[in-house]
């Protein structure tokens, strides 16, 4: 049998090429410090590791970029000191620009924004 042969000849083979990847949802994440106690909840179970650890425990976005808007942050927050936002395809498309930009060093550094 060749490797064009399948065991099953009702399979339909689907070539790579047609295989595209949808763009993921993106989404944005603001922490309330003055509501976190500092569970780590977030910071520890964010499946695309978000979040990070200041100095005192509590969570800082650090990856905002990797948010897919799955909203177990601010579904689990015991004291709802997170939001999360899905971004559309315009604020998506706006924000690669920038990070493109900044990559070039078109922007300007510092609190100049």
């Amino acid at each position: 049998m060749t490797r064009e042969e399948t065991a099953d000849p009702s399979a339909v083979q689907v070539s790579k090429a047609t295989k595209e990847r949808r763009p993921r949802p993106r989404g944005h994440v603001m922490v309330f410090g003055m509501w976190c106690k500092g569970c780590g909840l977030c910071i520890e179970f964010c499946p695309q590791e978000v979040f990070e650890a200041n100095g005192q425990g509590r969570p800082v976005v650090v990856h905002e970029e990797k948010c897919t808007a799955c909203h177990w942050c601010d579904t689990h927050c015991p004291d709802m000191a997170i939001t999360v936002r899905r971004l559309d395809a315009e604020e998506i498309a706006e924000l690669e620009e920038l990070a493109e930009l900044a990559e070039q060093g078109a922007l300007p550094a510092g609190e100049d924004l």
